[in-house]
């Protein structure tokens, strides 16, 4: 994708560069490692909980309780990360990119959360495979990531 250059009719322009492809990646992987730690800390502590309260269990070991409260540890990590790092997550603090509207404006709760929503939609993490730098979630919440080096806000 080429940088968007969006004029204030000021002396300075705002240039956006999407986070390439590779960083993207990144951000998915480091903030999945969190993720997983964070959800196996949780189960642990939780789980004599859940298995003795007769959880519905899908023969794996796992149960129904289990995975919904993985599918919103999911959820509150995005969103709160996101809404409270201005658009970041850990996995963006370490590439120095980070979440923005289209108009480079830092997003608000609400798009936020139909972004972090829009990941639960099957083979979004596939969208990316396509020409386009962008995912489903960027493209329906209207937000892009930002390579921060490259960018001028």
């Amino acid at each position: 994708m080429a940088d968007v250059v969006l004029d204030d009719f000021s002396e300075e322009s705002m240039r956006l560069v999407p986070a390439s492809k590779g960083k993207r990646f990144a951000n998915y992987l480091i903030d999945l490692f969190i993720l997983y730690v964070i959800v196996i800390v949780f189960g642990v502590l939780f789980y004599p909980m859940l298995d003795a309260s007769g959880a519905i269990s899908d023969g794996s070991g796992g149960g129904l309780i289990t995975n919904l409260l993985s599918y919103l540890a999911y959820l509150v990590y995005y969103f709160i990360l996101e809404a409270s790092l201005g658009g970041k997550t850990i996995g963006k603090y370490i590439t120095k990119t980070r979440t923005v509207d289209i108009d480079g404006t830092i997003p608000d709760g609400v798009t936020i959360l139909k972004r972090s929503l829009s990941r639960f939609v099957p083979f979004d993490a596939f969208s990316f495979l396509g020409s386009q730098d962008t995912g489903w979630h960027d493209r329906w919440s209207h937000t892009m990531v930002i390579d921060e080096k490259e960018s001028r806000l």
